[in-house]
């Protein structure tokens, strides 16, 4: 099950280097220190014990088998993870404000709005959404979702929503449930539409607003992605966040975290996008930050400059453990002080699709291409590099 074009679930395992991958998709960007339990302990019961926080604000459980995905599956449902229709959980897509109802700057509509957009993913007449459609729901505050990539975004402000597109300088004020609706329809009347940035391409963003009874207006550029990581102050209450470093998150890591939540916090983990977690509600940050050991919570930490997919040790098609190598970069001190240095096990680049400053291909064990400003699919610069000769090139602008 190599076959790229499709995402995971919890109902449609993907096979991977270290067994079989199961997402879950926790609503509203947020779990109850409960369900953080209930998660952390089925992974190290029916996987292999960790979790990958993936660029959607979801959980993905590695080293599953045949035989413990169904005892894992049960066990989400229970802990109200999971919509029990195989079909609406594979729709269900949606990047929330990791900060609903802890930040006073997000709308109040917000959550008005998720329940809209998950009603309507519901929703049989949109059976055929593809499986990697995702939505993005922005109600701005202390972490607003700028630069966060999707099929369709919604971004709340004083005056409404407005509808953005991908690939278009354009939005369209005025939005609601009924022009989203209408708009998702319109999309899939397109032969062979795969990702509304193809559609936008084809059809134009214009036309597709207008099949939605929206009007098209230019929109100016958000602004830059936020620095999820440190303390954010949110009236008397802050929430602290914490750097996953490469996305890996062990299972007991995550209950250990659910209980400083439970104990500190207003008993939530709140997920992002940028393979961070949040706890809001603290009175003082201070006893959490001395008990998140092996997290990051430095915003200057240089491993949030880097980027590392499982390599040799969870994929397939990994031809170098390239986590091991970055940690071996690190210590060289071998991280770019700007852009992102990203390690990718093999052509494809999962880790970080787009273009890092520095992105090193494994050829095979010990040696690298090079490429730089692109994306690991791209033509590199230098090959056959061994770590010492790719660490001396990381030196050079």
């Amino acid at each position: 099950m190599t076959v790229r074009g499709w995402c995971p679930t919890l109902f449609e395992p993907m096979a991977s280097g270290d067994g079989l991958l199961l997402r879950v998709k926790p609503r509203a960007a947020r779990l109850t220190a409960t369900q953080a339990r209930a998660l952390a302990e089925a992974a190290a019961r029916y996987g292999n014990g960790w979790l990958d926080l993936t660029h959607r604000a979801n959980l993905q459980v590695r080293g599953l088998r045949p035989e413990t995905v169904a005892p894992f599956t049960e066990a989400m449902l229970d802990a109200g993870l999971a919509d029990p229709d195989p079909g609406v959980e594979r729709r269900r897509s949606i990047v929330a404000p990791p900060l609903l109802g802890a930040d006073s700057a997000i709308p109040a509509s917000a959550a008005d709005w998720l329940a809209a957009l998950e009603a309507l993913l519901a929703d049989q007449t949109l059976a055929a959404l593809p499986s990697k459609f995702g939505l993005v729901l922005d109600g701005g505050g202390a972490l607003p979702l700028h630069g966060v990539e999707a099929d369709l975004i919604l971004r709340l402000g004083a005056s409404g929503a407005a509808l953005h597109l991908p690939g278009a300088d354009l939005h369209a004020p005025g939005a609601t449930p009924a022009a989203v609706a209408a708009l998702l329809r319109a999309f899939l009347a397109i032969p062979g539409a795969r990702r509304m940035r193809d559609s936008v391409r084809r059809a134009g963003a214009p036309a597709l607003f207008a099949a939605a009874g929206l009007r098209a207006e230019p929109a100016s550029a958000p602004g830059p992605a936020p620095q999820p990581i440190g303390c954010h102050r949110l009236g008397v209450h802050a929430a602290l966040g914490l750097g996953i470093p490469f996305g890996a998150l062990p299972a007991v890591t995550l209950g250990h975290l659910a209980h400083l939540a439970e104990r500190h916090g207003d008993g939530t983990l709140r997920l992002t996008p940028w393979r961070a977690l949040l706890l809001p509600g603290l009175a003082d940050p201070a006893p959490v930050l001395a008990a998140a050991t092996g997290l990051i919570a430095d915003p200057a930490d240089p491993r949030l400059r880097l980027r590392a997919c499982p390599g040799t040790q969870g994929c397939a098609s990994g031809l170098a453990d390239t986590r091991a190598d970055a940690a071996t970069l690190l210590g060289m001190g071998a991280v770019p002080r700007m852009g992102l240095l990203h390690l990718s096990g093999c052509a494809k680049g999962c880790a970080h699709p787009a273009p890092a400053a520095v992105t090193l291909v494994a050829e095979a064990e010990g040696r690298y291409a090079l490429i730089r400003h692109g994306r690991a699919g791209d033509p590199p610069a230098r090959a056959g590099l061994t770590l010492a000769e790719a660490a001396a090139e990381l030196e050079e602008p």
